[in-house]
């Protein structure tokens, strides 16, 4: 560790001092031009994307993607959409962590996870906001130069964030909270284990109180002049603050740590008890409709991955606005289903635990009635009927699955059971 450190300081030594105080990029629109370390900054953040985009799950829906780039093109300053070096560009990745981040060269990530928990555009923009505000404010460069300034190794925050990050997964994995510690492993690798500083940074680490403050300005300010209602702003942090039964979470964004959230409920509310009201665009508020389309199937998508981590009480409120939202989805039935499953072998209660159980098959009969052709519902009344020994309907439904569905890893051990059935005379 000595030796380390003392390589450290000796390469931070070897570094001139350069002034972290930088105009915002959009100062001189179409006449920018990056520093030299800027663009050596600036190249090393898409080399770390290609990584990420090669290695991370990134959400299937490109009118998602539409959508998300007409919110950030709506928040775009003129300045900045004069700019010639670099434009914005959103990515969605998979996971349920409550996780945003922004690359120096305008490569912006949203997290499923922080996604489903926006109740409207306003929310949403709020988010993108602050992300931009990073961007145009140059922060990670200005955080990178402050850093060597101060003879700080610029992997120190890494490493730091790896121990973070490993006692979180020890813990889950201590309460036997299986899915939960997964979830962080995958983020370890992801972040950690491929070497990607600056989505650690970013996302992890944060660029410390008076640039996070800064882009939190910078956010208000996009929506005010954007049109959008900046009274949904501390709503937002409002809304992560929520633990919804899960006390241990581990939150990789600083949305997650309740303190910060706490500094941007407090920051939100004086920005707007300071605001002027002269000079801005009239609140005409974000898209109610386009946002429920877009965003319905990533709060259903993210409750999915919430029963895998245990995280049933979230998963059960995302159900509920996602059904509110379009009753008549068979995937979110199917979901239903499988959190009533989850909540049965949870609960020591075992009367509760029966009750559970039939709600979950009136859940996947009713994901079959909306749609016949869907194999799983099948495959889970199939296990449910051979538990309560009701071997006719198991050997019918298992029957069915294994017609509808001739991919999946499982239908070899299906038809196990099905052969299993015949062979005892319970299937007719």
């Amino acid at each position: 560790m000595k030796r380390a450190v003392a390589v450290i300081t000796l390469l931070a030594l070897s570094i001139s001092c350069k002034t972290s105080m930088l105009p915002p990029i959009s100062s001189t629109g179409p006449e920018f031009e990056p520093f030299r370390d800027e663009l050596k900054l600036w190249e090393q953040a898409r080399e770390e994307e290609a990584k990420l985009r090669e290695n991370a799950t990134i959400y299937p829906d490109p009118l998602l993607e539409d959508y998300l780039g007409e919110v950030v093109g709506r928040l775009t300053v003129p300045g900045m959409a004069a700019n010639r070096q670099l434009g914005y560009r959103v990515a969605v990745i998979e996971d349920p962590t409550l996780n945003a981040f922004a690359y120096p060269h305008g490569s912006l990530f949203v997290h499923t996870g922080l996604l489903a928990r926006m109740e409207n555009e306003d929310q949403l923009a709020t988010v993108l906001g602050h992300e931009m505000a990073h961007v145009e404010g140059r922060h990670m460069l200005r955080y990178q130069r402050s850093a060597r300034n101060k003879q700080i190794g610029w992997g120190i925050a890494a490493i730091t964030a790896a121990v973070i990050l490993a006692g979180e997964e020890g813990e889950a994995l201590e309460k036997g909270q299986y899915g939960k510690a997964a979830r962080i492993g995958v983020l370890g690798d992801l972040f950690i284990g491929l070497g990607l500083t600056l989505a650690v940074l970013a996302s992890i680490n944060g660029y410390g109180r008076n640039l996070e403050r800064e882009a939190d300005a910078g956010a208000f300010n996009r929506l005010v002049a954007a049109g959008y209602d900046v009274e949904e702003s501390p709503q937002v942090y409002r809304l992560l603050m929520e633990e919804h039964g899960d006390s241990g979470k581990a939150e990789a964004f600083f949305f997650g740590s309740h303190p910060q959230l706490a500094d941007r409920v407090e920051a939100a509310e004086q920005f707007l008890a300071q605001r002027p009201d002269t000079g801005a665009a009239p609140s005409r508020g974000g898209d109610p409709d386009k946002f429920a389309r877009r965003i319905r199937p990533v709060i259903r998508d993210d409750a999915r991955l919430n029963v895998q981590m245990g995280r049933l009480e979230l998963a059960e409120d995302q159900l509920s606005r996602v059904l509110e939202m379009m009753p008549g989805d068979p995937e979110s039935h199917y979901i239903l289903g499988l959190l009533r499953l989850a909540q049965a072998d949870k609960g020591p209660d075992t009367e509760r635990a029966g009750e559970w159980r039939q709600q979950a098959a009136g859940a996947f009969r009713e994901s079959i009635r909306l749609d016949p052709a869907r194999p799983a519902p099948h495959r889970e009344l199939g296990l449910l009927a051979y538990r309560a020994e009701d071997f006719f309907t198991a050997c019918t439904e298992f029957r069915r699955y294994v017609e509808l569905e001739t991919e999946a890893d499982d239908v070899p051990r299906i038809r196990d059971y099905i052969l299993e059935l015949e062979r005892d005379g319970e299937c007719r």
